[in-house]
C-alpha cells in the first residue's frame, strides 16, 4: 500500500486497503482478458477500478498539501481511489473536493466509500462534466486530476484552465501507458505546451503522469511540456 500521511484516520486506511487488494486482482484480471483478445477487454473495461495506483495517490495527497488547495476538481472519480487520497488531504487544508463520474454505478461505489473512509463532509460528488460544474465553482481552482476518457482530456483542461489560480496544478494521468492512448496523449501534450501561461512536466511513476502548473504569462515567452524556468 502507498505511503499514508502522519497519524491518518483508520477509516481512511482501511478502505484505501480493501481498494488497492481489489485492484491487485483486477490487475489479473486485465492480463487475462487482454489475452484472449479485445472483444473480452471492451466488454468487462467498465467494471474495472482502473485507479491511479499507490504511487500516484500519495503525489496527489503530497500535491494538494503542497499548494494548499481548498478547491481541487478531480475529472473521473471511479469507484474512489484518487478520491480518498485527494479527500484526505483536503481536509488537511480545509478546503473542498469536487468529483466527477458519470457511472451511476461506479458513483454509488465511490459514495459508499467515501462515507466509509469517514470523508463524504469534504466531498462533492457529482455526474456533471468539467464544462458545466467548473463555471458553478464560487472561487478560483487550485488542482485538478484528469483520470478519464482520453479524447475528452483537452476538452476539460480548457474547461478548467480559466478558472485555475496562478500556481495551481492540472495533473494528468495515463500519460505513458497504455500505448493504445499514444495518439491521444501526444495530442493533449501538444495542446498545453501551446499554452503560454502553463509549465508541465512527465513523472514516471504509477502509469505517466504529467503535472502542469499555471503562471503568469510573459511576453514572448512560451514554455512546452517538460520545460524549465
Amino acid at each position: 500500500m502507498g505511503r499514508v500521511p502522519a497519524e491518518p484516520d483508520t477509516r481512511f486506511t482501511a478502505v484505501l486497503t480493501e481498494l488497492e487488494e481489489r485492484s491487485l486482482k483486477e490487475q489479473r484480471e486485465l492480463e487475462a482478458l487482454r489475452a484472449q483478445g479485445g472483444t473480452a477487454l471492451r466488454a468487462r473495461a467498465g467494471s474495472f477500478m482502473l485507479d491511479v495506483g499507490p504511487e500516484v495517490g500519495q503525489l496527489l495527497n503530497t500535491l494538494v498539501r503542497a499548494v494548499a488547495a481548498r478547491t481541487v476538481v478531480e475529472v473521473g472519480g471511479s469507484v474512489g481511489y484518487s478520491t480518498l487520497w485527494l479527500a484526505e488531504a483536503v481536509r488537511a487544508t480545509g478546503g473542498r473536493l469536487y468529483s466527477i463520474e458519470v457511472d451511476p454505478a461506479k458513483r454509488a461505489e465511490q459514495r459508499d466509500n467515501v462515507t466509509q473512509a469517514g470523508l463524504a463532509d469534504v466531498v462533492e460528488l457529482t455526474a456533471l462534466e468539467a464544462p458545466a460544474l467548473v463555471p458553478t465553482l464560487s472561487g478560483p481552482v487550485d488542482l485538478v486530476l484528469l483520470d478519464h476518457w482520453k479524447e475528452l482530456y483537452v476538452r476539460d483542461f480548457d474547461a478548467c484552465w480559466p478558472a485555475l489560480r496562478p500556481g495551481g496544478l492540472v495533473v494528468a494521468d495515463n500519460i505513458l501507458v497504455p500505448k493504445k492512448n499514444a495518439e491521444v496523449i501526444a495530442a493533449y501534450r501538444r495542446h498545453v505546451g501551446g499554452m503560454p501561461d502553463a509549465q508541465s512536466q512527465v513523472l514516471k511513476i504509477g502509469d505517466g503522469v504529467e503535472f502542469t502548473v499555471k503562471r503568469e504569462a510573459r511576453p514572448g515567452v512560451r514554455l512546452g511540456p517538460g520545460s524549465g524556468p
